[in-house]
């Protein structure tokens, strides 16, 4: 059987982001992708990705993901999130124990995860694993996915806690039907609710081997993607989708331009959108670049046999959160210049200017606080402290 390859899966993703632009107004309505938008990911194999080849998985790079992501985006940012979500955690998966993997994907290799990585959850120690209480944030694509990770803070005598990862079935988790939101609307990223809920110690990650790139899961998962740390690094994939999103704005601008006239006048002839369309068109290619490149980088970084490094982590999350804030430039402008047509609800234009803010807004993604890490590591100071349990 024929291998099959990223130019593969970015040409089922340019075929599918038109049927999911259709589908955009009713993911919204539904504050989730439906449910035909999941099967078809699962069929175009987007969250099978970077799983490990040994349950049926691609075992693909983060290059990937962020090529195929930015397709998908052009079509439905909310749903490309969710696929692109789909993606990343099959590789974070990867990286639990042996004994997780095989209780995750041995009877459903096509099984998804949704997350909550903000290491929140109360945790106890106890025989055999831990204990774990809270209410969970954001976990988006929860209402397809079969098992959930969170964060917690592992206490430890004599030493700081722990950050770590701990991984669980669907019913072992609540979810609490609280996403309306103004942007990424679609993306079913509710909070979720667990009450003392039993983790066994093989399905519990600590956080600072994924920060090294020496997990158990890269003990038997051998492909150089399973040395990638998941924070700093990974979010060059998340950072695809607003980019991707913005891409579609600047086609869907040029369109309006090409084709309609305002008062017996061709939108085309308008010097300030000429100039306004070609600023937006050259950020959000400098974007698309720097988000590849970026990757790339890495993935071939990891396939000579090297570990990435703080310094790694910080360029990477520098360059994720800057291409998404040339993203919001380039749709911030093009939506002023768009007038009254751009406010309407069926006007695409207007989605792509909510999406891609909203997703600046995450954590992983806001300029501040990646900009101020990355200064942090080149003068010499370091990330000790800048992550909880670092």
């Amino acid at each position: 059987m024929n291998k099959v390859t990223t130019e593969d899966l970015v040409s089922r993703a340019r075929a599918l982001a038109p049927v999911w632009r259709e589908r955009a107004a009713r993911a919204e309505q539904l504050r989730r992708a439906p449910d035909e938008t999941v099967a078809e990911m699962i069929e175009a194999k987007f969250p099978r990705i970077s799983q490990p080849a040994r349950f049926g998985g691609l075992e693909l790079g983060l290059d990937s993901i962020c090529a195929v992501s930015m397709e998908l985006a052009h079509g439905c940012a909310s749903q490309a999130w969710v696929s692109n979500v789909y993606s990343e955690h099959a590789c974070t998966v990867a990286l639990f124990s042996d004994e997780a993997q095989h209780e995750v994907w041995d009877d459903n290799p096509e099984a998804l995860v949704s997350s909550s990585y903000a290491p929140s959850g109360k945790v106890v120690p106890v025989p055999g694993g831990v204990r774990v209480t809270r209410r969970f944030h954001f976990s988006s694509g929860v209402h397809h996915a079969h098992w959930t990770f969170v964060g917690g803070m592992l206490p430890r005598d004599g030493a700081p806690p722990c950050p770590i990862l701990m991984l669980l079935p669907a019913s072992e988790r609540r979810i609490i039907d609280n996403w309306h939101a103004a942007g990424m609307a679609g993306t079913g990223s509710c909070d979720i609710e667990l009450d003392d809920v039993f983790v066994p110690e093989h399905r519990v990650l600590d956080e600072n081997l994924v920060f090294e790139g020496r997990t158990p899961g890269s003990m038997v998962n051998r492909s150089p993607v399973y040395r990638q740390p998941q924070r700093g690094i990974a979010q060059m994939a998340l950072a695809s989708v607003p980019v991707g999103a913005a891409e579609g704005a600047v086609a869907d601008f040029t369109d309006a331009m090409r084709n309609k006239t305002v008062r017996g006048q061709r939108l085309a002839d308008s010097e300030s959108l000429q100039l306004r369309l070609a600023e937006s068109a050259a950020e959000v290619e400098c974007a698309r670049r720097l988000i590849l490149g970026t990757a790339r980088d890495i993935t071939h970084k990891l396939a000579s046999g090297a570990y990435t490094d703080e310094h790694d982590m910080a360029l990477t999350s520098r360059n994720a959160a800057y291409a998404v804030k040339l993203a919001q430039h380039a749709v911030t402008r093009l939506f002023e210049a768009s007038g009254g047509g751009g406010m309407k609800l069926d006007n695409h234009l207007q989605r792509a200017f909510r999406d891609v803010h909203a997703a600046g807004g995450h954590i992983g993604l806001a300029w501040d606080r990646n900009a101020v890490m990355y200064s942090r590591v080149q003068m010499g100071m370091g990330t000790k402290g800048f992550f909880p349990g670092r």
